[in-house]
């Protein structure tokens, strides 16, 4: 296995709880869960790059893109498997160097192309079988950042990563 330079994220069921919200003016909300921007951080820190494909475009994700320093952001991507192509020809790597985590069929042409994948634990049946690790946390509720630890373990880099942390 190659190692893994990138880690994928969908949006809507990963990063999210996959409920879209409106408000009375029709502007869409999303709720983030601050573990898993904080699991971006550590992986970043890392030195591996974070990338978001999602069908959907939301200024929200935008902004909250932006405020985790993730530069790789494609939106309404219809065609996710297409778009982690181009993603992998824009930063120069190949798609077995990246992992990525999915909750749904439209997900999986991307995911089985990825060295590493991961499927939260409300994702649907046909991603979780397919998937090389399922989270014990569902999507927008920590699960993201399940997946970077044990993305980080499998690197040999969770030790390293966290002894800042140690008391």
């Amino acid at each position: 296995m190659k190692p893994i330079k990138v880690f994928v994220l969908d949006v809507d069921g990963v990063l999210t709880d996959g409920k879209i919200y409106f408000n009375d003016r029709g502007e869409e909300m999303k709720a983030f869960d601050s573990k898993d921007g904080h699991g971006i951080k550590l992986i970043m820190r890392a030195g591996l790059k974070v990338a978001i494909i999602t069908g959907r475009t939301s200024k929200a994700l935008e902004h909250r893109a932006g405020e985790l320093g993730i530069t790789h952001l494609i939106q309404g991507a219809k065609d996710k498997r297409a778009a982690l192509l181009e993603l992998a020809g824009r930063i120069g790597c190949d798609p077995g160097e990246m992992a990525y985590m999915g909750d749904d069929v439209v997900d999986m042409p991307a995911m089985v192309l990825c060295g590493l994948s991961f499927a939260p634990a409300d994702a649907v049946e046909m991603v979780k079988s397919q998937a090389d690790h399922v989270t014990e946390r569902g999507g927008g509720r920590g699960a993201v950042r399940e997946a970077i630890e044990i993305l980080l373990k499998h690197l040999g880099m969770y030790d390293q990563i966290m002894e800042r942390y140690r008391v």
